[in-house]
């Protein structure tokens, strides 16, 4: 491997120092010609191809442009339903019977709990509790009858308007074209990548190998991971000979993050495809999935968005296991309830979703929010696109039992949370849409129930807050037994814990019964030897509801102050979702949740000192924050995650057998790590890597600034690169020296006409130790399986 990489670095010396222009510098022509005869030589064309496509220099990674205006519109009439009447009454009334089952169990369980108070509901501040509390208890109950609704549906399997019976037996003959989308912002490259090619080979095999082409959109601003993904997208395309439908574009100015990236595709190339399938960077996806969409999409000409349910898979750590585990056993019942109150008014959750494009270009272009809170660029934008879509007349389904649809759920509690805060502002942000016209009531309740997701936890904190306040009273200040001077009987404060007690049990009955009846219907249908075994199976779920416990007070603080920094126009960050699977966020923890901990252990010695008593009522909600440091560090442990599965709890199908997609990711993360040329790439390596530095070259636009004072601090960013070595540069000026080819090709020859580059220095070691590691990859690699052809490459294969 030395002798190989010792190889490689005499060629490029040499070829670089062919190129001296005088003693000087090379031409700049020069130099970008041969960068493209080393990527040629890279690529290795065969002798019956025809390498003069080269001399365009340039890789062209995306299709020609087919430009179609999207902008914010309403539909030019009001759309008429095309669902038959019998259909529109049966939708509503069974929304009119959830609203109904909801309420009256909300108000029977509100009565009850006002009669519990010391004044049964005499005093305006038990009014307020009272409220507090229905608030909450209609939001669990809404919860509490989807479960039941889906748990019907799963039983019985009758279900005359599931989505999934459209599904053809035969894909029909056509011509459609499918747009599969990954927008990205710094995300781990190998996985993005892994996960791209595993559902590449899946569709490969499925009957629209020649109908899809796949797009990487990438909003990266770190200076490693843009490098890191060029030279990716580029070993795909010498790998697997997709050069010309697999695509990849960076923006340069990343307007409205993700809504604007994919809009910015349907503007620029959505004209050139009838359907996108949007993924996430953690997306994997079947091919046969994929035929199922596009099968009712195509027999179905009013639907406009078809929703999978994405099982979260392929995660080891203590938190992603128990919540791989939580939505594998739950999620078809609350799926499958969602869809019997939504029916064709569903939401869009995003990703993992396949929409036919010309409708969602005419009418999902997204405003803007306005200035103040909740205001600018739209977050989550999926519950809007999903409302414009069905104003204009067309379907929005959840097909909530197809198979082969995959994400990965974040590694710990705090990264759970870093997404959470962008999705409370989102959320947030549909209240300011509500009264837009022409929206489906169903939309809009979706609208409110996005809310009240985030808002549930300002409300429970509010609660617990009034019934303190409740206690202090009643125990600080001395009761006037007598207010009104002409009552007969005195005004006694009633202490009523037994029936409290009952009460606590009923709510917890109502949160903790969907999760039994869940898996009961697995056990019922044979399904829990998937899950380790029946004993395996419930023992899972009773240790996920002890552990949901341990979490939910956390998110409730933190959710709190989410909601707070959302109403008081504090910008939630937009940050790429780490996804490194085993460490220990304790930086998070304790930045996160220090505070809360010290609050809340002050407020435990309080209602000691004020009442022992109710202190047991309160360690539930108190302890958990006491201890939410090591308890959110914790979460990110893999080792409690081996723990875990050797006692058989938490297992999944996806680990005891896992589909064919994630083996193939897997293998291919592995597979990287040995023969990849982004494993532990570098900025300094688009300089000490002569491939790395070739297809940087290829792929960045021909820019050069002519400007005097630029062009200064650009060669003093080089010298000081040049002087103090790779390392001595901050992000940001590796990204600015990127950027500017005259700037790279300058320090590029400084750097390997260097006496010492051969022997010593900072950049002698990283180039000596570079092409050591990674020489393999001038043969071809195991997962070649085609031939590319460079003309093919350099032409870019518009279709």
């Amino acid at each position: 491997m030395a002798s190989a990489g010792n190889k490689l670095r005499t060629a490029h010396q040499q070829a670089l120092a062919g190129l001296t222009s005088q003693n000087g510098p090379p031409r700049y022509a020069d130099m970008a010609a041969y960068a493209a005869r080393r990527l040629r030589d890279w690529f290795r064309p065969g002798p019956a191809q025809d390498p003069t496509g080269w001399p365009r220099l340039k890789l062209v990674s995306m299709p020609a442009l087919r430009r179609t205006p999207m902008a914010p519109r309403r539909p030019d009439q009001p759309p008429r339903s095309g669902r038959p009447l019998s259909e529109r009454v049966i939708m509503t009334w069974r929304r009119l019977l959830l609203v109904t089952m909801a309420a009256a169990q909300t108000i029977f369980a509100s009565l009850y709990f006002i009669n519990l108070l010391p004044h049964q509901g005499e005093r305006g501040l038990e009014w307020v509790i009272g409220l507090l509390f229905g608030a909450l208890f209609f939001w669990v109950s809404i919860g509490f009858w989807t479960a039941i609704a889906g748990s019907l549906i799963c039983l019985t399997g009758i279900d005359r308007f599931r989505i999934s019976r459209r599904v053809p037996d035969t894909l029909p003959d056509g011509d459609s074209r499918i747009a599969m989308v990954m927008p990205i912002y710094n995300e781990p490259v190998e996985r993005v990548f892994a996960g791209l090619r595993a559902t590449m080979r899946s569709v490969a095999e499925s009957a629209l190998h020649d109908r899809v082409q796949y797009f990487i959109l990438s909003d990266s601003t770190d200076p490693r991971t843009q490098l890191q993904e060029e030279v990716a997208w580029a070993e795909l395309i010498r790998e697997t000979g997709l050069a010309g439908r697999v695509h990849y574009r960076r923006r340069r100015h990343r307007i409205n993050r993700k809504t604007g990236n994919i809009a910015d595709f349907c503007r620029r190339w959505g004209g050139r495809y009838d359907y996108m399938m949007v993924l996430d960077a953690d997306s994997v996806l079947q091919g046969a999935c994929l035929e199922q969409l596009v099968g009712i999409l195509e027999t179905s000409p009013q639907v406009g968005i078809v929703q999978t349910a994405p099982v979260p898979a392929n995660r080891r750590t203590l938190f992603a296991r128990v919540q791989q585990f939580a939505s594998r056993v739950y999620s078809p019942v609350f799926s499958a309830g969602l869809h019997y109150w939504q029916l064709s008014e569903a939401q869009y959750w995003g990703h993992n979703a396949l929409i036919r494009l010309a409708p969602f270009i005419k009418y999902c272009g997204l405003p803007r929010m306005g200035r103040g809170p909740l205001g600018g660029a739209i977050l989550s934008h999926d519950f809007v696109e999903a409302a414009y879509m069905r104003r204009a007349g067309w379907e929005v389904w959840i097909a909530y039992d197809l198979q082969g649809s995959y994400e990965e759920p974040p590694p710990n509690l705090i990264e759970e949370l870093i997404r959470d805060r962008r999705w409370c502002e989102g959320n947030l942000q549909h209240l300011r849409l509500f009264n837009t016209p022409g929206l489906h009531p169903a939309h809009r309740a979706g609208f409110l129930v996005g809310a009240m997701a985030y808002l549930s936890a300002p409300l429970w904190f509010l609660f617990l807050l009034a019934t303190t306040v409740q206690l202090s009273i009643e125990t600080l200040i001395e009761p006037a037994y007598f207010p009104n001077e002409r009552v007969l009987f005195p005004d006694w404060p009633i202490w009523q814990p037994e029936q409290a007690l009952s009460l606590f049990a009923s709510t917890l009955a109502i949160l903790i019964a969907p999760k039994l009846l869940a898996a009961g219907l697995l056990a019922v249908r044979g399904e829990a030897r998937s899950f380790g075994g029946t004993l395996a199976l419930f023992g899972s779920v009773v240790t996920e509801v002890l552990v949901s416990s341990l979490y939910a007070p956390l998110r409730m603080v933190a959710h709190t102050g989410f909601v707070c920094s959302a109403l008081l126009g504090l910008k939630s960050g937009w940050g790429g979702q780490s996804r490194d699977d085993g460490s220990l966020p304790w930086s998070g923890a304790i930045r996160l949740f220090a505070l809360p901990s010290a609050i809340a252990a002050a407020a435990g010695g309080y209602l000691w000192w004020l009442s022992p008593e109710y202190l047991w009522w309160a360690v539930p909600v108190l302890g958990p924050i006491v201890l939410s440091m090591p308890v959110a560090a914790l979460s990110g442990s893999r080792r409690l995650g081996r723990w875990a599965r050797c006692l058989r709890l938490y297992l999944t199908p996806e680990e005891t057998r896992a589909p064919d997609v994630l083996s193939w990711t897997n293998a291919e993360v592995a597979r990287q790590r040995e023969h990849s040329l982004v494993h532990g790439l570098e900025p300094a390596d688009a300089i000490a890597d002569p491939r790395v530095w070739a297809i940087h070259w290829a792929m960045s636009p021909d820019t050069r600034s002519r400007h005097a004072r630029i062009r200064e601090q650009l060669n003093q960013t080089a010298r000081q690169a040049l002087k103090s070595g790779p390392h001595a540069l901050t992000p940001a000026q590796w990204q600015t020296l990127l950027r500017d080819m005259a700037a790279l090709q300058a320090l590029t020859w400084a750097v390997w006409m260097r006496p010492d580059t051969d022997l010593t220095g900072e950049w002698g070691h990283r180039i000596t130790q570079r092409l050591a590691a990674r020489p393999s990859t001038e043969q071809a690699t195991p997962a070649q399986s085609l031939p590319c052809s460079s003309a093919r490459i350099a032409e870019g294969c518009p279709l």
